[in-house]
């Protein structure tokens, strides 16, 4: 079913150039929609490239962690054997300061 509408050319015109302002509104419209997707892109992909650079930093200083508990585990073995060690030495000289002694007291 069609529908004939008799405008006067006045209207017509009218009509006309309110419909390049739709369209131009639309058009626009659409590249605000297409300009937003893309800077809604470059800010996820800067996003990205930040946590990135961040997970790196992080894996970087749970290494040196990392390596600061293992040599603090080394260090703290060496310091009980040095430990051990003088613990004897002095005992040692303990036993040797008596038998002086007892040899000096006779």
């Amino acid at each position: 079913m069609e529908i004939e509408i008799r405008v006067s050319c006045e209207e017509f015109h009218k009509i006309r150039k309110e419909k390049r302002e739709i369209q131009k509104k639309f058009t626009s419209l659409e590249e605000l929609e297409r300009t937003l997707k893309l800077l809604e892109i470059k800010y996820l992909i800067e996003k990205r490239e930040r946590l990135k650079k961040r997970l790196r930093d992080v894996e970087s200083h749970y290494k040196m962690l990392l390596e600061f508990s293992e040599k603090a585990k080394r260090d703290k073995e060496k310091m009980k054997k040095l430990r051990l060690q003088l613990s004897l030495e002095n005992r040692k000289l303990r036993e040797e300061m008596k038998e002086y002694e007892n040899c000096s007291k006779a």
